[in-house]
């Protein structure tokens, strides 16, 4: 079965990142300093269905990447003492795990704060800490690093179904419920009075709740709570194919 084709959107990425080595010697002068940057990427889909059901939409994925970085030639000014600048030092890893990474299929989706997380915190300042006790007065080194990533995307068809929901439903022009003047009713999930703000009413039935107690509904059924008209209907297509695929054959879903 080919997932790939019915690939949606994450709902959620997260990207966690950790130094697993970290190493400077110095070299001669007439040689440039260097980074020598390891990765090693595990990427995870995991698809979490209304109902409980739950599964892989693809096979986990190990990735391992190698690049030999000169530094002098990568900084703005050709200084060879680059490796003493955190900063720098910080900037030109975030900048190489992106070029590795960037051409992934599955990391198109990335934003600079997820590209940031897979620089593992702190990195940058052992470093430049080491770099200046290799060579106390300056001088050309070579920083040996290697750097895991946990790259998760995870697929909500609940939060995919009620963002739909919502779109749809600002779509549509309501008549309040009460006919105009009168106190809305309240959520029927918690029986909870409804500000407007947090208010969800849903497309062809027009049964209002809040946000997150419909979402939270959603995670177990698809139905109104109150009428039970399904609302699957109203999920994307992309994720309805995928949906289909997992009801059809669950145990190859990856």
């Amino acid at each position: 079965m080919d997932a790939a084709a019915a690939m949606p959107m994450p709902t959620n990425k997260y990207i966690t990142a950790e130094t697993t080595r970290l190493n400077l010697v110095p070299l001669p002068d007439d040689e440039p300093s260097k980074l020598v940057l390891d990765l090693a990427v595990t990427e995870t889909h995991e698809w979490f269905g209304i109902g409980g059901r739950r599964g892989r939409l693809r096979r986990p994925r190990r990735l391992s990447r190698n690049m030999r970085l000169p530094l002098a030639a990568a900084s703005a000014g050709g200084d060879p003492d680059y490796l003493r600048s955190a900063g720098d030092c910080r900037r030109l890893i975030s900048q190489t795990i992106t070029h590795l990474l960037g051409e992934e299929e599955a990391f198109r989706w990335l934003t600079a704060a997820h590209w940031d997380a897979a620089v593992p915190r702190g990195v940058e300042y052992g470093i430049a800490a080491r770099a200046g006790s290799v060579v106390p007065g300056g001088g050309p080194c070579a920083c040996e690093v290697s750097i895991r990533v946990r790259a998760e995307f995870v697929y909500s068809e609940a939060e995919e179904l009620m963002s739909a929901c919502a779109e749809a439903a600002d779509m549509q022009v309501w008549r309040s419920a009460s006919g105009g003047g009168g106190a809305a009713p309240p959520c029927s999930v918690c029986l909870e009075e409804m500000a407007p703000e947090a208010e969800l009413r849903l497309p062809g039935c027009a049964h209002g709740f809040h946000r997150e107690c419909i979402g939270r509904w959603f995670e177990k059924a698809s139905t109104c709570p109150v009428c039970r008209h399904d609302k699957l209907g109203f999920l994307p297509p992309d994720y309805m194919a995928v949906h289909d695929m997992m009801l059809s054959d669950p145990e190859g879903s990856c």
